[in-house]
């Protein structure tokens, strides 16, 4: 006749720290999982929002047209404008579409301008309300320094005393924004001599020259997720 033997302690604690083991695996491993997934989604979103920024300033600068505007107070303003009002970038542009439905159709030439803005602002309240939402709080705790990038757009080409531009923040957090042209100069050396091509962050220039013009705009843009990304347009003329 045999007696049932059941465990001792010893294997009772040695199957228990296995369990435990495993335990702590799985749920590390699943940990991993989670966060590697919320990383990956957080870049996704990232390079949606640097593909979108590329894409609006694409969009604008390659409808630049040469048509100059009247400001609030009846002065005349150049079509295109970099470092010499208030804003770094501001130029008149066209292929605003209309609704295929409206009665009463609008001008098809529109005038915009960028400009970086602080954080607490209230033109980055669309960007501080994303950001919040993103890492699920009430309120986003944002950085000082870092700034968000504002598209400002008329509904008017010739300003009164009311017109607002509007604004879209075209990229949520940004450290620097920096605008300057490629400008060509008329050749020194005689009409068959290429042009030269020289930089400038300040259009249209204090002292005007006739064979002075315009070939490309430079934008320079400081983003923490990506670093300092620059892109140029060239500058179509008729």
């Amino acid at each position: 006749m045999f007696r049932s033997r059941g465990f001792t302690l010893l294997e009772v604690l040695v199957a228990v720290a296995i369990s435990a083991a495993v335990g702590v695996a799985a749920v590390q491993l699943l940990s991993n999982v989670a966060n590697v997934g919320k990383s990956s989604e957080e870049r996704a979103d990232e390079v949606a929002a640097l593909q979108r920024w590329n894409q609006i300033l694409s969009r604008d600068i390659s409808q630049l047209i040469n048509r100059e505007i009247r400001d609030q107070y009846g002065d005349p303003l150049p079509s295109l404008m970099v470092g010499s009002g208030d804003y770094p970038l501001e130029f008149t542009l066209s292929g605003w579409r209309n609704r295929p439905t409206t009665e009463d159709p609008r001008s098809t030439l529109q005038r915009v301008a960028y400009r970086s803005e602080p954080m607490d602002s209230e033109p980055c309240t669309p960007a501080r309300e994303r950001l919040a939402l993103m890492d699920g709080v009430d309120e986003y705790d944002y950085e000082t320094d870092l700034e968000c990038l504002v598209r400002y757009y008329w509904h008017v080409l010739d300003r009164g005393d009311n017109s607002e531009p509007s604004t879209q923040v075209i990229y949520d957090q940004v450290s620097d924004f920096e605008v300057e042209l490629v400008v060509s100069l008329p050749a020194r050396n005689g009409q068959d001599s290429p042009p030269e091509l020289s930089s400038s962050d300040y259009w249209p220039p204090l002292t005007p020259d006739e064979g002075q013009r315009p070939v490309a705009i430079v934008v320079r843009t400081e983003m923490p997720a990506f670093g300092n990304i620059v892109r140029q347009w060239p500058i179509a003329h008729d």
